[in-house]
């Protein structure tokens, strides 16, 4: 049996598994192997689809039919518009663009109106909600209360928000752990989606994408909210990525 086969048949029941158990196993075939060794032999292991990477130092072996994929949200016609607009208006501007459309992937009950969040560098926030109600039909709020989401939103909603410093970002999107911790941090969505959403929304997430588990917590803990988060995925998931990467590692 080659070193590959053992570590599939060693972990093949074990839903996620750490770096430091990765290593202990290896260390029972070559108890004399470098770390440089043992770094050359994780490389591999990841490179031939033996194992997968699901957070820091935390992996569970891949399968192809239940492989984890890169999240890429598609933004509507609407959404897209306003981003091209902004690039060409601001091209040296910090912002990103998202909407709610994005959670339908995971809910049950399916989201009909839509709100766009434009999330833009506080100093040039005002000047971008200028150009957006100006130059769009839809109704367009400027930091919005969660009392004037209820009074004013429509079908499309348009909403500018200053982008929080660190945010996962990744160009002009938002990355798939901004929206999650999103969910608890920004109070506009408790308006929009309900909670009892929530534990199938980070299910359906957590089991289909590659989440940067850490990314996720430094920005809740950025947003006041890596505790609350951190509570809801033990009590109310059945995720076991939390639980597993806080395993003291020392390997």
């Amino acid at each position: 049996m080659s070193n590959y086969e053992g570590i599939r048949a060693a972990f093949a029941d074990v839903p996620l598994f750490t770096r430091g158990e990765l290593i202990n196993y290896i260390k029972k075939d070559k108890p004399l192997a470098k770390d440089s060794t043992i770094g050359w032999i994780l490389y591999e292991l990841s490179k031939k689809q033996v194992i997968q990477r699901v957070a820091h130092d935390v992996y569970r072996i891949y399968t192809e039919d239940d492989s984890l994929i890169e999240f890429n949200a598609n933004l509507t016609s609407v959404a897209s518009d306003i981003l091209e607009s902004l690039q060409r208006q601001f091209p040296l501007l910090t912002y990103i663009v998202w909407e709610t459309y994005i959670f339908n992937e995971f809910t049950n009950h399916q989201l009909t109106h839509n709100f766009i969040f434009v999330e833009v560098e506080k100093l040039l926030c005002e000047s971008v909600f200028n150009t957006l109600s100006s130059q769009n039909e839809y109704t367009t709020l400027y930091k919005p209360t969660v009392k004037e989401i209820a009074l004013y939103s429509g079908d499309i909603t348009v909403s500018v928000l200053p982008l929080t410093s660190e945010a996962p970002v990744s160009g002009h999107n938002a990355r798939l752990e901004k929206l999650l911790v999103d969910l608890f941090a920004n109070k506009l969505l408790d308006q929009i989606i309900s909670r009892s959403e929530y534990p199938g929304i980070y299910e359906e997430a957590f089991s289909k994408y590659v989440i940067n588990f850490n990314m996720l917590m430094r920005y809740a803990k950025r947003r006041n909210k890596d505790q609350e988060i951190t509570q809801f995925i033990n009590d109310r998931t059945d995720i076991s990525v939390v639980r597993r990467s806080s395993i003291n590692d020392k390997n």
